[in-house]
Parts: C-alpha cells; sequence; structure tokens
C-alpha cells in the first residue's frame, strides 16, 4: 500500500500536470468503438486483485480489440501475468523523499504519454484512487465504478457466480453492465501447468502421499497487524499428532513474521518447499491439504483455489472480508485466544473431514 508521502506526491504531481474531466456515463458500445487503448487502475492489494479479476475479464472480453493496460504495485503483476487479459503492466514507483516529487511528475507525464482513451478505477479505497483519477485526466473517458463504499461490499445475488469466487459490490454497476451484453465472466485460477510443477515438488519433498500437507500463513492482514502465528503453529503441531501430516510455513511477498520468532517456538522439522516468486507461493498454496490463516491475501486465495481454510480472524475484521461461501471455518479471537490448541486441531480435524469427507 502507497504511504502517504506516495499519495502526497502522485496527488501534487497530477494536479500541476492536468486539468480536471468530468465522469460521463459508462457506455459500452462508445467505449469499444472509440477506445484502442484502455488504461486499469485496479485495486490496492493482492487480495482485491483476486476479487475484481471477474471484472476485469468481462472488460477484456468486451473490448477484444483494444490494448488493455494496468498499472500495478508490487506483487500484483505476479497474480495478473500469463492470462491474456493485459496486455502491458505499468509500475507505479515507490519513490519518497524530497526529491520523489520530480520522479512522480515523470511517471504522471509516462502515463499520459501513452495516450489511454478510457480509463477504469476499481475503487477499493477511495483515498488512493481519488488521487489517481486526476492523473488519468488526459483520458477522454474516464470512469470510476462507486463514489461510496457501503458495508458489506459483498452482493452475489447479482449474476451467477462460478466456483468458489465472490464479487464485491463496488463491482457490481461494472459487472453488471457487462452481463447484460450476455458475456461470461472468468474467476482467477492458476494455470495447470504451473499446478503440475508444484505437483512434482510437492512429491519429491514429500514422498509419502498419505501424509496431509498442512500450511500456516506469516503474512500481514488485510489491517496490516501481525498474524497469530504462535497460535497456528500451535494448532498445526496438535493435528499433526492427530494425523500424519507435513507442516510447511507460507507467506505472500512481505511475511510478518521472521524465522527468528518461529525458532523460538521449538525445534520442528519444518517442510522446506523453495518459494522465489509469489506464484510459486500460490503453486505450494494449491497442493495443500489445509491452510490456518489469518485474514491475509493468502485465505482469499485459498477460497478461490477450493483449498480449505481453518481461519484465525481477529475482532478488527470488518464483515466485508468474509466470503458468501467457500470451504473455510472462521474462528473468532475470542475463542483462539481462551481454547487449548489440542481442542483447536480436534476442531479443524472434524472440519476437514467434513468438507473433503475423508
Amino acid at each position: 500500500m502507497p504511504s502517504w508521502t506516495t499519495k502526497a506526491l502522485l496527488k501534487i504531481a497530477a494536479r500541476i500536470l492536468g486539468n480536471e474531466h468530468a465522469n460521463e456515463p459508462f457506455s459500452l458500445a462508445r467505449i469499444s468503438q472509440s477506445a484502442r487503448r484502455v488504461l486499469v487502475v485496479p485495486a490496492e492489494g493482492l487480495a482485491e486483485i483476486l476479487l475484481t479479476y471477474p471484472a476485469l475479464s468481462l472488460l477484456r472480453k468486451c473490448l477484444p480489440e483494444s490494448k488493455i493496460m494496468c498499472l500495478v504495485q508490487g506483487a500484483q503483476v505476479e497474480v495478473l501475468r500469463n492470462f491474456g487479459t493485459v496486455d502491458e503492466f505499468v509500475e507505479l514507483p515507490t519513490f519518497s523523499g524530497a526529491r520523489g516529487f520530480f520522479r512522480y511528475k515523470t511517471f504522471v507525464k509516462d502515463i499520459r504519454a501513452r495516450m489511454a482513451e478510457a480509463a477504469f478505477c476499481f475503487d477499493f479505497r477511495q483515498d488512493f484512487h481519488r488521487i489517481m483519477l486526476p492523473m488519468l485526466s488526459g483520458a477522454r473517458l474516464r470512469f470510476k465504478l462507486k463514489d461510496e463504499v457501503g458495508y458489506p461490499l459483498f452482493n452475489i445475488e447479482v449474476i451467477p457466480r462460478q466456483g468458489a469466487s465472490y464479487l464485491r459490490d463496488v463491482n457490481i454497476s461494472l459487472v453488471r453492465f457487462l452481463a447484460d451484453q450476455g458475456t461470461a465472466y472468468d474467476n482467477w485460477h492458476l494455470p495447470e501447468n504451473e499446478i503440475r510443477i508444484a505437483r512434482e515438488i510437492i512429491k519429491f519433498r514429500k514422498p509419502n502421499a498419505s501424509d496431509l500437507l498442512v500450511a500456516v500463513d506469516l503474512s500481514y492482514t488485510k489491517n496490516r497487524e501481525r498474524p497469530p502465528f504462535d497460535v497456528a503453529v500451535r494448532v498445526a503441531r496438535s493435528f499433526a499428532a492427530l494425523r500424519p501430516a507435513k507442516i510447511a510455513l507460507l507467506a505472500d511477498p512481505e511475511p510478518a513474521i521472521g524465522e527468528d520468532e518461529i525458532r523460538q517456538l521449538g525445534p520442528y522439522d519444518w517442510l522446506q518447499i523453495p518459494q522465489k516468486t509469489f506464484r510459486d507461493t500460490l503453486g505450494t498454496l494449491s497442493q495443500c491439504d489445509l491452510l490456518i490463516s489469518a485474514n491475509t491475501n493468502l485465505f482469499h486465495f485459498a477460497i478461490c483455489m477450493n483449498v480449505p481454510v481453518f481461519g484465525l480472524f481477529s475482532n478488527r475484521d470488518e464483515a466485508m472480508w468474509i466470503p458468501p461461501d467457500g470451504r473455510f471455518e472462521l474462528v473468532d479471537e475470542d475463542t483462539w485466544k481462551t481454547t487449548p490448541p489440542a481442542r483447536l486441531a480436534m476442531r479443524m480435524r472434524d472440519f476437514l473431514e467434513k468438507v473433503t469427507g475423508s
């Protein structure tokens, strides 16, 4: 997530370089006829990219002749690459300090030079995209899906859902409009060749196929809090005493927990799996029998990939982050703080048997 300095510099650069144009009504016919180059500003975060992917895939299908450019931050490109949905990625710089303004000014000029004729903002967190919109004023057509975001943000009634994906209400105006055109949308999925590679790696590291693979998520939560990793690790160890299992430690590109903190919980033979990129982590996740996770990015990717999740949510997690369906069980903070790990492990075992039938 960009810092306040990043946002301030972007805002100043955008105001100096551009004028404001009023947002125009959404018209698919107008876009398809005149917008040969389209710039998409996705929602911040990895889970947010996952949740807006159905709308992005609809945009691709309805504008097959347009070149779609996508402004990305960090590992977002890892989520979107190799799908054919985006033609060009434009990375948001992370410069800061006094000299950062001139670099952002150059960045804004570069965006303008790409001559996007239409721009779409998936507005999850309003502050960031209110800054981005003036920057995109070079586009003759600009669309922001909603001005206000209400809770809950999930809407599962407007169009049929496919698989375990779910849509947020802030997306619904675009999704509903495109769905009215009779075009089916796609959910995000990991390519089959990457799943096959991950399967072979896991088979080499875990030769006994009867052992379950349980992953413990060490990522920051969506509230930018540290996960209850000590509880998750103890529950995973207790679970391994109930059913033969190997435990792997996973995290998104910015882990919240260091190796030294893990060692303080005592010795354990963790399953070592190479993870050079976020896509490698997602490949490993696709082969897990269970994920123990707080409200993190990996929690939502596991839901999408139909991997069972035992969720340790905090009292500060908003209801908008609870999926409408999927193979997961949530444990509230008061429960996982007061319940012995052995009892939580038994509850997790019962949940896994229920969703898998074994």
